[in-house]
This record gives C-alpha cells, sequence and structure tokens, in this order.
C-alpha cells in the first residue's frame, strides 16, 4: 500500500512538473509571450517567418517577412550591397564591432551564412529572446535612452521591430525615392502599417 501512494505522489509531482514545464508563458490578454522556438538557438536560415504572430493587438495582425530574401539579394538602403546578419542580429558580432547604443555582444565571430554552416558555430536566437512583449516580467527587456529624452525606452518587441524595419525601410526611401510606393513602410503613413501588416 506504501508502495502505491509512493508511486502515486511521485506520478502526480513529475505529471505537474512536466505540465508546467511543457505550457508556454502566458503574457498580458493570455497571449502567449514565448515559445520554445523563440530561445532555441536555429542553424539553418529560414525562407519566410511571421512577426507578430501572437501580437496583443489584434488590430494590425501579422507581419509576413521574407528572411531569404532580404539576407541574400541586395537590399541595403542604397541597393547596392546584401545585408549582413548582423543588420538585425546585432548581438551575433564581437563587442568591438557594436556600435551605441548597441551594447550586447554574443560572439567571438560575425555572424555571416558561411559561418553558420560551420559544425561547431553557435546557432542564432531569435529577436523575441531579449525583446519581450510589453507585461512579460520573465527576463529584464533592454532599455535606451535617446538623445534629448530623459526616460529610457524599453525595446519590446514591438517597439524593436518598428525601429529596425521602419529606419531600414526609410533610409531606402531617401537613397531610391523611387521605391516609395513600392516599400512597405513608406512615408505615406495611411500605407505604413497596412504595408507590412496583413488585416485579421
Amino acid at each position: 500500500m506504501k508502495r502505491t501512494i509512493s508511486g502515486l505522489i511521485a506520478f502526480f509531482f513529475v505529471g505537474t512538473a512536466i505540465y508546467f514545464v511543457a505550457l508556454p508563458s502566458r503574457g498580458v490578454l493570455g497571449k502567449s509571450t514565448s515559445s520554445p522556438q523563440d530561445v532555441v538557438l536555429k542553424k539553418e536560415l529560414p525562407k519566410k517567418v511571421v512577426l507578430d504572430k501572437d501580437s496583443q493587438d489584434d488590430k494590425w495582425g501579422e507581419v509576413a517577412f521574407d528572411h531569404e530574401t532580404h539576407s541574400t539579394k541586395n537590399y541595403s538602403p542604397d541597393g547596392k550591397m546584401l545585408l549582413t546578419c548582423v543588420e538585425c542580429h546585432h548581438t551575433d558580432q564581437p563587442a568591438a564591432g557594436l556600435k551605441l547604443p548597441l551594447k550586447t555582444s554574443e560572439r567571438k565571430t560575425v555572424l555571416t551564412l558561411d559561418a553558420l554552416k560551420a559544425p561547431d558555430a553557435l546557432g542564432v536566437k531569435l529577436c523575441r529572446a531579449c525583446h519581450l512583449q510589453v507585461g512579460d516580467t520573465s527576463a529584464e527587456i533592454p532599455k535606451i535612452t535617446y538623445e534629448g529624452k530623459t526616460n529610457p525606452t524599453k525595446l519590446t518587441n514591438e517597439i524593436a521591430y518598428h525601429l529596425n524595419c521602419e529606419t531600414c525601410h526609410d533610409n531606402a526611401i531617401k537613397a531610391r525615392p523611387e521605391l516609395k510606393d513600392k516599400i512597405a513602410g513608406s512615408e505615406d503613413s495611411a500605407k505604413t502599417c497596412k504595408g507590412c501588416h496583413v488585416p485579421l
């Protein structure tokens, strides 16, 4: 009898632990704030990625991002060069390569497509591993104090995505005005959101 009770108690605790470990953390409004793929290091180059897939605001919907095109074609603002991996994956370079306001470095060599193919290469963390959603307190969200401001800005995933994507798109439009009606994030604010976000 004691053996059966001990077995049931052990089963209960193991089962409970598995249940809580397997569940994704829940954020504001009950939406998932992270999932295993957010923190697992990836070594393969994704062709397409969905940003904002668990947005807290259903007004705008998901953003389809063509990762392959952005990483294999001349998508620099002037259209003459490939974008480097560290344009977005800024922690994947040595500390000496960081430019302010960036502070975090997690590699001894610069991330490149070739470097990622090496058998001993580190994988790449997704943006959401550091840039969490508003309300997610599972880790510290990076902060930056912009010039002319007194209070720091929390670089949540929403702010980080918008800063990175919009800055690059705006620079491309300045360098090549003919892109204004073609590129998502044109200066016409009515087109900006709809250019990237697919309404639900």
